[in-house]
């Protein structure tokens, strides 16, 4: 909200400049981490400890810088003869620079050895109490594109608070029922737009919104698992999406973590993520990874001469036999993976980092960890990486496993 008021508040400048890191973090890391530290707690009890991570997760600052400029002026001698001048000027700029540190790596220094055990069980389990089950038959996690909580408003703008979470994906998926219940409701809903509400008749209700058809009617009877409508972008949307609510007696809880997410499945949407890799696997890719090593960095290139940080990935994988990994983007290679939380990954998993130069994507550098807090990756060139180096702390995204 500040950075997005900056030219209200700072006016009379001519030009700013906006230098902005990932504003972001894993919800299940942040409560597994206040669980681990501090039990059973209020909000009130942690609200200071809240606003000290924030402080030490982001360091914003502006910095006002003045360029001396030249622009040609037209003007007139003694006898109305026009000639051009050079003139100088002052250009004002206001750089708006935000740095963002890994969440992860801010709690990591907070805990001690016990806290830490605590907190790598609960990032392996995700901690839930599910109260429903899943929306759809595949993990949804790498989907979500709005969390539960307060967010500026993607239509109107402006702070507001989001009741429930969106999962973007195509028009059309099949949305599933999340528990045994009767459709209260199924219709168009206004700003929800076309709507299925759920009432288990014990307290316990789920929303579905923005669907793009029912195929129900209020007052039927359903059971976990039917399909009860299509993702769609009705009503106040941006896109197709499933907004999912879940209130239980009358208190809107976190879908993240009272609803199965089936993010033991692979992202890809079928398979089981699986363990480390087998020694044996692991001894094929690493000496695929090191015979490519001083090879030059290409955006766009597809190997075995030249990579960019994603061919070198799939290439690796799958020229060592290990998985078939077909050319993708980054953002392709992320979305196949399942996630492993940091304190559990294992030579052989890939590891993802974000915002590492400016584009719209998240996800945008990715290398393969050998261990020992080193990756192979196509640098400039391909080169081995200490990924607890400050920059790359900064920009870590997270571990993923594919399931071989």
């Amino acid at each position: 909200m500040r950075i997005r008021s900056i030219e209200q508040e700072q006016p009379g400048y001519d030009e700013y400049r906006y230098s902005v890191d990932m504003i972001a973090h894993n919800p299940f890391e942040l409560m597994a981490y206040l669980t681990a530290a501090h039990n059973d707690f209020t909000f009130p009890e942690i609200e200071g400890v809240l606003r000290e991570i924030f402080d030490t997760q982001y360091t914003l600052s502006l910095v006002s810088e003045t360029e001396i400029r030249t622009r040609q002026e037209t003007r007139s001698d003694a006898e109305d003869n026009p000639f051009t001048v050079t003139v100088e000027y002052e250009w004002r700029i206001l750089h708006v620079n935000l740095t963002s540190q890994s969440f992860t790596g801010v709690v990591f220094d907070r805990m001690d050895a016990e806290q830490l055990d605590r907190f790598r069980l609960l990032m392996a389990t995700h901690g839930n109490r599910q109260h429903t089950g899943s929306p759809f038959d595949f993990n949804w996690l790498p989907f979500v594109t709005s969390h539960y909580g307060y967010r500026i408003h993607p239509i109107r703008g402006g702070m507001a608070r989001h009741w429930g979470i969106d999962i973007g994906l195509p028009t059309g998926t099949e949305i599933l029922a999340t528990q045994d219940a009767t459709v209260t409701f199924a219709g168009n809903a206004g700003g929800y737009g076309l709507l299925v509400v759920l009432d288990n008749g014990a307290g316990l209700v789920t929303r579905y919104a923005h669907c793009s058809a029912l195929l129900v009617s209020a007052g039927q009877t359903v059971e976990m698992g039917d399909v009860i409508a299509l993702v769609g972008s009705t009503g106040d949307s941006t896109g197709p999406h499933l907004h999912y609510e879940i209130i239980r007696h009358g208190q809107h809880l976190n879908p993240l973590f009272f609803a199965l997410t089936n993010h033991h499945l692979a992202w890809s949407g079928g398979g089981i993520a699986g363990s480390a890799m087998t020694p044996a696997q692991f001894a094929a890719l690493y000496a695929e990874a090191r015979s490519h090593l001083g090879k030059p960095y290409v955006y766009g290139a597809n190997g075995p001469n030249a990579f960019d940080c994603s061919s070198f990935v799939c290439w690796v994988f799958t020229h060592s036999g290990v998985y078939n990994l077909p050319r993708t983007t980054v953002q392709g290679i992320y979305n196949q993976t399942a996630p492993v939380p940091w304190g559990m990954h294992q030579p052989g998993d890939i590891i993802f980092f974000h915002s590492t130069y400016s584009t719209t994507d998240w996800i945008t550098h990715v290398g393969v960890y050998v261990g020992g807090g080193h990756m192979i990756h196509a640098g400039s060139p391909v080169q081995y990486a200490n990924i607890n180096t400050p920059f790359w702390q900064r920009h870590f995204a997270g571990f993923g496993r594919l399931p071989w």
